[in-house]
């Protein structure tokens, strides 16, 4: 089973149940055998902390200070969602209430005070109802502006701050700012192709297509696609991907190039190229390069893929 990744569902379904009796943190003796009752354990370099019911510890004879209620949120929340933690302490905190959470693979487990349970559910009830009422912003996708340069250029530094191609830190300006500068002073340039995602206003969101060939037929290369890291698992992306596509397939366009992940681009209809006879401009990009035939694609079409020069200067 998937778990949740968009922070507005998890926070819409989150169901706050509190299990049944007092938990406390400790210490656990070197060399002693685990006894049932442990619900979840942290090693460290201290020591093996535990956690477990106060009157296990109680039995064994281990000290502690803190005495919580186990709250468990019922929503399967995905190991790499984004703000869920952060949501739930901060309205924890605004209500003066500690906590300490756990993450499990299906849900987050939260230990607040004994004394605070009530409230805390309470608190967390009310952080639900709100997202379920609370309308979501309307997504715009549409053609750049003039004066969406900067914004554009400033997100796309921001989504590559990490390239996804080494998984370390970009040194100085990443490269896909300085091709996407080169695209949009070049004669490949597309203005219909290089679309923003606006929301409550922002520019969140940029995916460009230029003007490539293989031999004298000509193809759109779509990228850079970026979006700001903090609207990212949105849908923001799909949204500007469907754009793209709709208006290729409206304007006659017989197919789309791009280099990336087989996973997320093959929801599109995207197909590894080479399988169409397009042969990738580094054979070494293999099935990631891909291809999406348009409705117009005509079939017989096989050569090495060019893109729009400033992609040759990187």
């Amino acid at each position: 089973m998937t778990g949740e990744k968009d922070l507005e569902a998890l926070l819409a379904a989150m169901h706050p149940v509190q299990r049944g009796g007092e938990y406390v943190y400790a210490v656990w003796p070197e060399g002693r055998p685990l006894v049932p009752g442990v619900e979840a354990a942290v090693r460290e370099a201290e020591g093996l902390t535990v956690v477990l019911p106060r009157a296990v510890a109680d039995r064994e004879g281990l000290g502690y200070d803190f005495v919580g209620a186990w709250i468990t949120l019922e929503v399967h929340s995905a190991l790499e969602a984004v703000g869920l933690t952060a949501a739930v302490s901060k309205a924890l905190a605004e209500a003066r209430i500690s906590c300490n959470v756990l993450a499990g693979f299906h849900h987050d487990h939260l230990l607040v005070p004994v004394a605070d349970a009530p409230r805390a559910l309470e608190v967390l009830a009310g952080l639900s109802a709100g997202s379920r009422q609370a309308p979501r912003p309307e997504l715009l996708v549409r053609s750049e502006a003039p004066e969406d340069r900067a914004a554009i250029l400033a997100l796309t530094a921001d989504a590559f701050a990490v390239s996804p191609a080494t998984g370390l830190k970009a040194e100085g300006e990443p490269v896909e700012v300085r091709v996407l500068r080169g695209l949009f002073e070049s004669k490949e340039y597309l203005p219909e192709f290089s679309l923003v995602a606006v929301l409550d206003g922002e520019v969140v969101g940029h995916v460009i297509s230029t003007r490539g060939w293989v031999g004298d037929h000509g193809l759109l290369g779509l990228g850079p696609l970026a979006v700001t890291p903090r609207h990212q698992r949105h849908g923001v992306g799909s949204a500007l991907m469907k754009e793209t596509i709709h208006r290729a397939n409206a304007a006659g366009e017989s197919g789309i190039a791009l280099m990336g992940s087989p996973e997320y681009y093959s929801r599109f209809g995207f197909v590894p190229a080479t399988s169409l006879g397009v042969l990738p401009p580094d054979e070494a990009w293999g099935d990631y390069f891909q291809l999406l035939p348009l409705a117009l694609w005509p079939g017989g079409v096989h050569g090495t893929f060019r893109y729009a020069e400033p992609f040759a200067l990187t």
